[in-house]
């Protein structure tokens, strides 16, 4: 699988389009939780795509429950899959809308979340989350079950099962950062690329016991953030400066959005990467 940087070499404009991709917040029932130890053949069956498959293969590795998931609305963004949707590389979402460019080179799993709903003045209703906007939040393997267990992110020094929670070097943290910058904050970004970076989301290798071949893995999160809940920033990983560009959409002096606010951030997909280690 090639680097995800590659599906940017078509056009960059930003389109509005319509994407079959489709938002459903549900309820979570701990009555559908177990942990599996393998991948249940139904699991497997209900995708046709072999890089799918394959991700859903080291999915079950993370010891993970059924409760976290809601299937139906796992999606995989490999070069086949987005060919046969039809679907654009970029669209807009949120309210005040800004470019959502898709995870393309990942598969995402589905991730159930409540479904609070918002009245209209002139009657009916509307998913509350409809309106906000999205981001990638990129993670390691060991913490994405701790993740889900908690809940959601959290700060740097907040609890999450398991322990509490470190910064990581590779980026701003207490220990070196600009005079006055509050590192203990959620930080996401609209780029899956910038998310990808090795600061946040260090590959993992792993072996397929099915095909017996090695893959480089990468994890993270896609998310909905509410709109004004956060503040937009330059990078603070330490090998990029604000003049670097990383993303074709979003520049370096706008990639990182951070927030004191976890529960202004909604986590809706659990995304998977890997690439065959040469």
């Amino acid at each position: 699988m090639s680097d995800s940087g590659r599906f940017y070499s078509g056009s960059t404009s930003l389109r509005a389009g319509k994407s079959r991709e489709k938002f459903y917040w549900v309820g979570h029932d701990a009555s559908l939780a177990y942990t599996p130890r393998a991948v249940r053949r139904e699991d497997l069956n209900r995708y046709t795509c072999e890089y799918q498959r394959r991700c859903a293969r080291f999915k079950a590795t993370l010891g993970l429950t059924d409760g976290f998931f809601f299937p139906e609305r796992d999606m995989c963004y490999c070069p086949a899959c987005h060919a046969e949707r039809g679907d654009n590389e970029i669209y807009q979402r949120g309210n005040p809308a800004k470019p959502y460019v898709l995870p393309l080179g990942w598969c995402r799993f589905a991730l159930k979340v409540p479904l609070p709903q918002v009245k209209l003045p002139r009657g009916g209703t509307v998913a509350a989350f409809d309106s906000w906007q999205m981001c990638f939040h990129g993670t390691l393997r060991d913490n994405v079950k701790p993740i889900l267990e908690t809940g959601g992110l959290r700060r740097p020094g907040d609890d999450i099962a398991g322990g509490t929670l470190s910064q990581r070097n590779g980026h701003y943290n207490e220990e070196w950062k600009p005079e006055g910058f509050d590192t203990l904050q959620v930080f996401v970004s609209p780029s899956i690329r910038y998310s990808s970076n090795d600061a946040y989301s260090s590959p993992y290798t792993w072996r397929d016991n099915t095909t017996g071949r090695t893959y480089w893995v990468r994890s993270a999160f896609q998310a909905r953030i509410r709109p004004g809940s956060y503040t937009v920033g330059p990078t603070t990983l330490a090998r990029v400066r604000p003049g670097d560009r990383i993303d074709p959409i979003y520049s370096t002096r706008e990639i990182e959005w951070s927030t004191k606010h976890v529960e202004a951030i909604m986590l809706y997909g659990l995304l998977v990467k890997m690439e065959p280690v040469p």
